[in-house]
């Protein structure tokens, strides 16, 4: 059997780590006045960090309990964590031929979310949606 609770700081390490990088990609553009933001995966991966400290340390903790609903989000927002590299991979058009090419004759430059990287995103949020279905009530899938 599992231990959900030791699954948690694993995961807090990750999403600290994979914002961290991030932060600190973004940093020297901002450094050399060129446009910084966050990525799409940078705030599902926040939302997450913010549910999973919430549902899998805090309730936890005052309750001394590890309820469905905190296992539920622990395996959504591991499902998230597992889609971030791709959706990074999509901001970048790391999936094309062409890749970030196509946006040098774009007036605005580089956009905040790109193709690519908006069909993984709603990918990730469908499946982590899914698997918090699927943990909560597992017959909703003939399990």
């Amino acid at each position: 059997m599992i231990n959900p609770i030791s699954l948690v700081p694993t995961l807090l390490a990750l999403q600290f780590a994979i914002f961290g990088w991030r932060i600190a990609r973004e940093v020297p553009l901002g450094d050399k006045h060129k446009r910084t933001w966050l990525l799409m995966s940078d705030y599902y991966n926040l939302f997450s960090m913010l549910m999973v400290i919430l549902f899998c340390v805090i309730i936890p903790l005052k309750s001394n309990d590890f309820p469905k609903l905190s296992s539920s989000v622990l395996g959504s927002a591991y499902t998230l964590m597992a889609f971030v590299p791709f959706m990074i991979a999509g901001h970048y058009r790391l999936f094309s031929r062409s890749g970030r090419a196509i946006y040098a004759k774009r007036k605005g430059g580089v956009p905040w979310i790109t193709g690519q990287e908006a069909v993984i995103a709603i990918l990730a949020f469908l499946s982590a949606t899914a698997v918090a279905l699927f943990i909560a009530n597992p017959t909703l899938f003939g399990a």
